[in-house]
C-alpha cells in the first residue's frame, strides 16, 4: 500500500524517518549512485546489499555529509539534510560505524567511547580548560556513559587497554559502543562483520 503524498506546507509527520529520493553521485566519471531512492522508518531494520564496489559505504557517507551528492534529495524527519557536517549528526540522533572500526588508536578504549557521548556534554570549553568543577561533574558523566555502553557490548573488562591490544572482533565490539553511547534514533552499521572470520563474526553479544 503507497502512502498518500504530503502537501507542500504540511508539517511532517512526527514518525518521520529517513528518506533518499533518486540521489546520484560521480567520481571522475564513474557512477558510484544511480537514482538511488529509499526509506527507513521508525524501529525499521533495513539492510543495503551488494557487491564490493557497489557504493554502500558511498550512500553511508552522502547521509552522513561525508560527501556531497550530484543530484537528489535527503531528509530526516522531515527535515532536508543539506549542508549538514558529520560533528553535527549526533545532535541530530544520527550515529554509524564505519567498515573497519576507525578507533582512536593513542585513546584507550573507555575514551575512545566517551568521544561518541559528546552530545551529553554540558561544560562549556572554558570550563574544561580551566578545571572547573562542573567540568569534572560532566566528565564524571560521561564515563559512566560510556562504561555502560560497553557493559551492553561486553567489554567492560578492556575498558584501560588501547585499541590495537585487542583483538579485532572486540575492536568491533567498541566501535559499536561508542555509536550507542550517543542513544542514536538512526544507527548505520557500514560492514559490522566485515573482516570478521565464521567464529568471531557474531560481534554482538549473546
Amino acid at each position: 500500500m503507497e502512502s498518500a503524498p504530503r502537501r507542500e506546507n504540511e508539517d511532517p509527520p512526527a514518525s518521520a524517518g529517513l528518506t533518499v529520493e533518486e540521489v546520484t553521485i560521480s567520481f571522475g566519471g564513474i557512477t558510484a549512485l544511480d537514482g538511488v531512492s529509499l526509506e527507513a522508518s521508525p524501529g525499521e531494520v533495513l539492510g543495503v546489499i551488494g557487491p564490493n564496489g557497489a557504493g554502500k559505504t558511498t550512500l553511508f557517507n552522502v547521509i552522513c555529509g561525508f560527501v556531497d551528492p550530484d543530484s537528489g534529495q535527503l531528509t530526516w524527519r522531515g527535515n532536508a539534510l543539506r549542508r549538514v557536517r558529520p560533528h553535527q549528526l549526533a545532535s541530530l540522533g544520527i550515529a554509524r560505524t564505519l567498515q573497519g572500526v576507525g578507533l582512536f588508536a593513542q585513546l584507550t578504549v573507555l575514551e575512545n567511547v566517551m568521544t561518541g557521548a559528546n552530545r551529553f556534554r554540558r561544560a562549556g570549553v572554558l570550563s574544561s580548560l580551566l578545571g572547573l568543577p562542573r567540568s569534572d561533574g560532566d566528565e564524571s558523566r560521561l564515563r559512566e556513559r560510556a562504561r555502560s555502553a560497553l557493559e551492553r557490548m561486553s567489554c567492560g573488562e578492556f575498558e584501560r587497554r588501547l585499541p590495537g591490544s585487542l583483538p579485532f572482533a572486540v575492536q568491533k565490539r567498541v566501535a559499536l559502543a561508542r555509536a550507542l553511547v550517543s542513544e542514536p534514533d538512526l544507527l548505520l552499521l557500514d560492514e559490522p562483520a566485515g573482516g570478521l572470520d565464521a567464529t568471531s563474526s557474531r560481534i554482538w553479544p549473546s
